[in-house]
């Protein structure tokens, strides 16, 4: 299928976008099996896959919703689209976290917290836990609380027209970020929302402008965007404020990197290609699943091989996660948010958000898409 949606430009830059969500993921579960092997990661900064992963949900959210703003309904097609495309395996996974806690509490890392904590976990709202830690039962959905709430800014932009609605996201996130810097509040959840990586966000949604305007770039260009985009892959310390280095250091790589795939000429012919955006596809549940797999693999490998945790160990539980995710999307992802998708579907009733959005048009009558 990879293979066949590769012949139009427009299906290579998407299959390019699958390329980087595998090299993301894959990057992230690198980071943590190296992570579990006790070393460390002083020469590569292999969590920026995350960082690439949040610009290219702007991208993507912005690039198939464009001619979406102002229109009736909108803004809950969105929302409850991408709730279906998130949640059912987030959930599922949650809860099997929850149940493992009961069996092998041996195997986490951390206590998984309160009953508030739990409830907090599946609703996406950042609540603390452990050592005032922002993050949910599933420690790696720290993320998908900030994916929902820019799905959120994202579909009350959608109620205006594109001009009025991009302009209104395009001030409300920086406006969120100073005021995190500015005001000093020490609520942790003001401190989460006004994060600066939410402009990583920002970042892939201008790129999907670009895009969308028609703008290409050389191969040559396209090339130096890729090589730029990857020394994010590489820290420096220059010494600033921490959320404002990652938002610089490695905000601004993952931009150029989505705009080098997305604009510029990028080849995904050949079954290596394909391979990738097979891979890509299933990048949510490696990124979901993969702690299920190193964990207990480790456990083993201790028992197996010794305390010395080496290269292939690490081989092995990348391999691992691989498999178990490509099957996991599959047969499980794939169905649970297509039936989802079904449900909300049938439920959603567009009359409010109609009104809102003339609501909208009225107070802004010189803006229009």
């Amino acid at each position: 299928m990879a293979q066949d949606r590769s012949h139009s430009p427009q299906s290579r830059r998407l299959d390019a976008i699958q390329l980087l969500r595998a090299l993301a993921a894959l990057s992230v579960v690198l980071a943590h099996a190296l992570h579990e092997t006790g070393g460390h990661e002083d020469a590569s900064n292999f969590s920026y896959g995350v960082d690439v992963f949040f610009v290219i949900s702007g991208f993507i959210m912005a690039h198939t919703s464009l001619r979406e703003f102002g229109r009736p309904g909108a803004s809950m097609r969105f929302f409850t689209r991408r709730l279906a495309r998130v949640a059912p395996l987030y959930w599922l996974l949650t809860t099997a976290m929850l149940l493992g806690a009961l069996v092998a509490p041996s195997l986490l890392n951390v206590p998984t917290g309160g009953m508030g904590h739990i409830l907090a976990s599946y609703l996406f709202i950042p609540d603390a836990r452990g050592a005032g830690e922002m993050r949910p039962v599933m420690a790696l959905g720290w993320t998908l609380n900030y994916e929902m709430f820019f799905y959120f800014l994202f579909s009350l932009a959608l109620l205006a027209p594109a001009r009025a609605g991009l302009a209104w996201l395009a001030a409300l996130l920086p406006l969120l970020v100073l005021y995190g810097a500015f005001s000093g509040s020490s609520d942790p959840r003001v401190t989460f929302w006004t994060n600066p990586i939410l402009l990583e966000f920002l970042a892939g949604v201008f790129v999907a402008l670009l895009h969308d305007r028609g703008l290409r770039v050389s191969p040559r260009l396209t090339l130096a965007l890729l090589a730029l985009g990857l020394l994010g892959y590489f820290p420096r310390q220059f010494g600033v404020e921490p959320d404002m280095e990652r938002a610089i250091l490695c905000g601004l790589p993952a931009a150029l990197l989505v705009t080098g795939a997305t604009l510029g000429p990028i080849s995904t012919t050949g079954r290596l290609a394909a391979w990738g955006v097979a891979l890509g596809d299933a990048s949510y549940s490696l990124y979901l699943v993969h702690p299920f797999i190193l964990r207990p693999l480790r456990v083993v490998w201790l028992k197996a091989a010794g305390p010395h945790l080496d290269a292939v160990f690490v081989a092995l539980a990348v391999l691992g996660a691989v498999a178990v995710a490509l099957a996991l999307y599959r047969g499980v992802e794939r169905p649970l948010s297509a039936g989802l998708q079904g449900l909300l579907k049938r439920g959603v009733s567009p009359p409010l958000a109609h009104r809102v959005a003339l609501a909208m048009r009225r107070a802004t009558p010189a803006a229009s898409s």
